[in-house]
C-alpha cells in the first residue's frame, strides 16, 4: 500500500513538474543602432535545438520550455552577434533589443521585403550591382532582372518585362519623380545607360504588380529608387573594358547640406566585337548625376536632382556571317555592307524639391521637375547578301567552310532620317499625415507634354534583279515612313491613400486603401482607378504572411502609342485598362542554423482596351489603335537566404501565359473560302517559363576572395515575318539561355587587413567576369530574306558570344 502511495505521489510530482513547463513567451521588437527595424535575425536559445526569426517589421516571438536561467542568440548578416541571458523574473514581453553593426563584414546582397506596411515591394541591396557579372556595366535593372515575375532575353539591355507586359509598361521612381529614357533606341547596343547610379543609391524597392494608388498609371511594376544623403566624405571609383564610374560624396559639419554626385562612361565596342555583323562599332554614353540637399531647420528644407546623358552610337558594318537551319537542312547566309549609322541621343533632367514638416505627423513636399530629349538617328546602309545551301555530296550536313550551293543572291538599302525633340514639365504637391492608426498620403500633380519629330525612314528589297514587293511599272519600297508631327497636351493626376495598421488577438493587418484620378486634354479622357491591398500576419509558431492586393491600373498614351505607322496621330486613342488580382504568402523559416525566405505569389490580368504592338529587340511599334482585349495570368515563386554561411543567394521560378484577342482581325482561307477569325494569340511577351538563379559563395578561409553566379533561362518569345499581321506571329524563337559568373579578390581593405584600416581606401577590389560563360547562340530577332522560289528565311540575330572582362573597384 505505502509502495502504491509513493508511485502515485511521484507521477503526479512528475505530471506537475511537466505541466509547469510549459511554452514561455518572449516577444520584442529588433532595430539597428540606427533605430532601422531588422527583419531575418535568427533568434535560438543557446544549447537548444530550433529557433525562429524576426519578421518584416522587427518583431519577433520565440517560446521555450527552458528552465531558467537561459540565454537568447541574436544574429543577423552584417551584425554582431547578440546574448541575452533571462532569469525567472526578468522581462520577456515588448523588449526592445538593438544590434551592433560589424566592423568587419562580408560584402553581401540581401532582397527582402523589409518596411511595414509595403505589402507588394521587394527591398533590394544595390551593394551588389558593383559585384554582379552583367553585361549592361553592373545596372541596378540586372538586380530587378533576378525578382520573381521579371523576364528579359537581352543581355545589351537593361530593360525588362514583367508578368507579361512589355518594356513601356514599367514605371521608374527616383525620390518621388518619374524619370523617362530615349524613345527612338531601337537595339540594345544603342541603348546606353540606364538612369539610375548605383553608387547614388540607398534604397530600392520593387513591385512586379498590384502596388498601391500612390503610383502613377502604367500596367506593369514600380521600381522605385531612393538616393544617397550621406553623412560624411567618401567615394568609389571602378573601371573595366566596358567603361569606367566614379563618385564623391560628402556632408557639412552641421550635417545641414548633403552633396553626392557621379559620373558614368560606358563602351560596348568589346562586347559588339563578337556578334556577327562585323565592322567598326564606335558606340560611347555618358552620364553626369548630382543630387544636394539642405536642411534649414527641423521643419524646412530643400533638394535638387540634376542628370545630363548623351548616347552616341556610330557604326560601319563591313559584313556578316550566319549559319542557320537545321541538323538535315544547314544553310548559310553571307551579307556584305556598305554605308554608316550615326545616331545622336542627348537628354536632360532636373528636379528641385522644397520639404515642409510643422511637427513628427504632418509633412508636405513641393516638387518641380522638367525633362528634355533630343534624339538624332541616321543612316544608309547597303547590304547584298547571298543564302547557300552547306552540303556535302553523300547528303549529310557539311561544315560551314565546305563547298556551297547559292540558292538565294538579293540585296537591300536601310535608310532613316529620324528627329526627335520632347519636354516633360511638371508640379506636384504631396503630403502625408498620420491620424491614430491612419496613414494618409495624398497628391495633386499638373503635367505639359510636348513632342516634336520627323520621321523618314524606308527599306528597298531586291531579289534576283526584282524590287519586293514586285510592282509594274512604278517602284515600290518594302517599307516607308515619312511624317511631321508636334503634339502638346497637359495631364493633371492625383491620388488619395490610406494605410492602417490593426492589431488583432491572433496577428496583425496592414489594409491600404487608395484611388487615382487623371485627366488628359489630348483625348479628354478621365480616369479613377480604386486600389486595394492586404497583409494579414498570424502570430503562429511558424512564421508565415498572406497577402492579396487588387485594383485598376490604366496605362494612358505616351508619344509612341498614339502614333501609328503610315496612318499619324490618333486623337481618339484611349487608355488600356488592366485589372489585377495578386495574392501569396511569404514563409520565414530556419535551416542550417540559418535564415531563408519563401515567396510565391498567383496573378491575374485582365485587360481591356489593348494596343497591339510588335517588337524588335527593345523597340516597339504599336498600331495605335484599341482593338483588342488580353489575359495575363501565371505564378512566381522565389526562395532567398544564407545557402553559403554569411552570403544570401536566390532563385526564382516563373510560369505565365498571356494572349490576346485582335477585334478586328480575319482572313480568308485559300483552300475552303472561309473567313477564319484567329481568336486568342500569343503577345508578343509571352514568355511561358522563367528560371533566375543568383548564387554568392567566398572561400571559407578567404572571405575575401568571392564567386558570384547569375544563370537566367526564359523560353522562347513569339515572333511572325515583318509587319505582317498580328495573328502570323505565332513562332517561336528558341529559349534564351544564359550563365555569367564573376569572380572577386580584395586586395586591401576590412578582409585583408581586419586589424588596420587603410589610409586611403576602405577596399579594394579586382574583379574577373566571364560573361555567356557556355558561349550559348541565343536569338534576338530574326533577318528576313528570300531565295530565287520567293521562299522566306528567317535568319536568326545571335547576340554575344563569350566575352572576359576585368574590373577594378575602389570605395573610399
Amino acid at each position: 500500500m505505502l509502495k502504491n502511495s509513493i508511485v502515485l505521489a511521484i507521477f503526479l510530482c512528475c505530471s506537475v513538474m511537466l505541466y509547469a513547463q510549459k511554452d514561455v513567451s518572449i516577444t520584442g521588437i529588433l532595430q539597428s543602432e540606427q533605430g532601422e527595424v531588422l527583419d531575418l535575425v535568427n533568434i535560438s536559445v543557446q544549447g537548444k535545438p530550433g529557433g525562429t526569426i524576426s519578421k518584416s517589421d522587427g518583431t519577433f516571438a520565440i517560446f521555450t520550455k527552458a528552465v531558467p536561467p537561459y540565454t537568447l542568440v541574436f544574429s543577423s548578416i552584417g551584425y554582431q552577434t547578440a546574448y541575452i541571458t533571462f532569469s525567472a523574473e526578468s522581462q520577456k514581453s515588448d523588449l526592445l533589443i538593438k544590434l551592433r553593426q560589424k566592423d568587419e563584414t562580408i560584402e553581401e546582397v540581401n532582397v527582402q521585403a523589409k518596411r511595414k506596411n509595403e505589402q507588394n515591394f521587394e527591398k533590394i541591396d544595390a551593394k551588389l550591382s558593383a559585384q554582379l557579372p552583367d553585361a549592361t556595366g553592373g545596372s541596378i535593372e540586372a538586380l530587378v532582372k533576378t525578382q520573381m515575375g521579371v523576364s528579359n532575353n537581352n543581355e545589351l539591355s537593361s530593360q525588362y518585362r514583367v508578368r507579361g507586359g512589355n518594356f513601356d509598361e514599367n514605371l521608374v521612381y527616383v525620390n518621388d519623380i518619374e524619370v523617362y529614357r530615349p524613345f527612338l533606341i531601337r537595339s540594345g547596343q544603342q541603348e546606353g545607360l540606364s538612369f539610375v547610379n548605383p553608387e547614388m543609391v540607398s534604397d530600392i524597392r520593387f513591385s512586379a504588380g498590384g502596388f498601391d494608388a500612390r503610383y502613377g498609371d502604367k500596367m506593369s511594376s514600380v521600381l522605385d529608387i531612393t538616393y544617397k544623403r550621406p553623412t560624411e566624405f567618401g567615394g568609389s571609383a571602378s573601371a573595366s573594358l566596358l567603361g569606367a564610374n566614379a563618385h564623391i560624396e560628402g556632408a557639412s559639419k552641421d550635417d545641414k547640406f548633403t552633396h553626392i554626385s557621379g559620373v558614368r562612361y560606358k563602351t560596348n565596342s568589346y562586347l559588339l566585337g563578337s556578334l556577327d555583323a562585323s565592322g567598326d562599332y564606335n558606340p560611347t554614353f555618358l552620364d553626369l548625376q548630382t543630387y544636394l540637399t539642405y536642411q534649414f531647420n527641423d521643419k524646412w528644407g530643400v533638394s535638387f536632382l540634376g542628370n545630363v546623358s548623351q548616347n552616341t552610337y556610330n557604326f560601319k558594318p563591313v559584313d556578316r556571317e550566319t549559319t542557320f537551319g537545321t541538323l538535315s537542312e544547314v544553310k548559310t547566309l553571307r551579307i556584305y555592307f556598305e554605308g554608316e549609322e550615326k545616331d545622336d541621343f542627348l537628354t536632360g533632367f532636373m528636379a528641385g524639391t522644397l520639404n515642409f514638416s510643422p511637427n513628427k505627423n504632418n509633412s508636405y513636399k513641393l516638387i518641380l521637375s522638367g525633362f528634355r530629349t533630343s534624339e538624332n538617328e541616321n543612316f544608309d546602309i547597303l547590304g547584298q547578301y547571298w543564302i547557300q545551301d552547306l552540303e556535302s555530296e553523300d547528303g549529310t550536313p557539311s561544315k560551314p567552310e565546305d563547298s556551297a550551293t547559292g540558292i538565294g543572291v538579293g540585296s537591300y538599302l536601310e535608310h532613316a532620317r529620324n528627329y526627335l525633340f520632347g519636354t516633360v514639365r511638371n508640379v506636384a504637391v504631396r503630403g502625408k499625415h498620420r491620424v491614430n492608426k491612419h496613414r494618409l498620403e495624398w497628391e495633386g500633380k499638373y503635367q505639359h507634354e510636348r513632342f516634336s519629330d520627323q520621321i523618314n525612314e524606308w527599306v528597298m528589297r531586291d531579289s534576283a534583279g526584282y524590287s519586293i514587293p514586285i510592282s509594274d511599272p512604278e517602284l515600290v519600297l518594302s517599307y516607308a515612313y515619312n511624317a511631321t508631327h508636334d503634339i502638346s497636351s497637359n495631364r493633371v493626376t492625383g491620388f488619395l491613400q490610406d494605410n492602417m495598421h490593426f492589431d488583432l488577438q491572433k496577428g496583425k493587418l496592414d489594409l491600404a486603401i487608395g484611388i487615382r484620378a487623371s485627366y488628359w486634354d489630348f483625348n479628354n479622357e478621365f480616369l479613377l482607378s480604386p486600389r486595394a491591398s492586404v497583409l494579414y500576419d498570424p502570430m503562429w509558431e511558424k512564421d508565415y504572411r498572406f497577402k492579396f492586393a487588387t485594383g485598376v491600373y490604366y496605362q494612358s498614351p505616351f508619344y509612341k502609342e498614339y502614333r501609328a505607322q503610315g496612318v499619324g496621330i490618333n486623337y481618339d486613342i484611349k487608355s488600356q485598362k488592366s485589372i489585377h488580382f495578386v495574392t501569396g504568402f511569404d514563409h520565414y523559416f530556419s535551416s542550417w542554423g540559418r535564415p531563408f525566405k519563401y515567396s510565391t505569389e498567383l496573378y491575374y490580368k485582365h485587360m481591356t482596351n489593348l494596343n497591339p504592338y510588335t517588337i524588335d529587340n527593345v523597340r516597339i511599334r504599336y498600331t495605335a489603335q484599341n482593338n483588342a482585349k488580353g489575359y495575363a495570368a501565371g505564378i512566381d515563386m522565389k526562395i532567398n537566404g544564407e545557402f553559403v554561411k554569411g552570403v544570401e543567394s536566390w532563385a526564382s521560378l516563373s510560369i505565365m501565359q498571356t494572349e490576346e484577342d485582335i477585334l478586328d482581325d480575319s482572313y480568308v482561307d485559300k483552300n475552303t473560302g472561309e473567313t477564319v477569325y484567329p481568336g486568342y494569340i500569343p503577345r508578343p511577351s509571352d514568355q511561358r517559363i522563367n528560371f533566375s538563379l543568383m548564387f554568392q559563395d567566398y572561400l571559407p578561409n578567404n572571405p575575401s576572395f568571392k564567386v558570384n553566379l547569375n544563370l537566367v533561362f526564359g523560353t522562347g518569345l513569339p515572333f511572325g515575318p515583318p509587319r505582317s499581321e498580328r495573328y502570323l506571329a505565332t513562332a517561336r524563337m528558341p529559349a534564351y539561355r544564359r550563365v555569367d559568373i564573376g569572380f572577386s579578390k580584395e586586395l586591401t581593405g576590412v578582409h585583408k587587413n581586419p586589424n588596420k584600416a587603410d589610409k586611403i581606401f576602405k577596399n579594394l577590389w579586382l574583379g574577373l567576369e566571364v560573361f555567356n560563360l557556355f558561349d550559348i547562340d541565343n536569338t534576338i530577332s530574326y533577318y528576313w530574306v528570300s531565295d530565287v522560289n520567293n521562299r522566306q528565311y528567317a535568319v536568326p540575330n545571335y547576340l554575344t558570344s563569350r566575352r572576359v572582362n576585368v574590373k577594378l573597384v575602389s570605395r573610399f
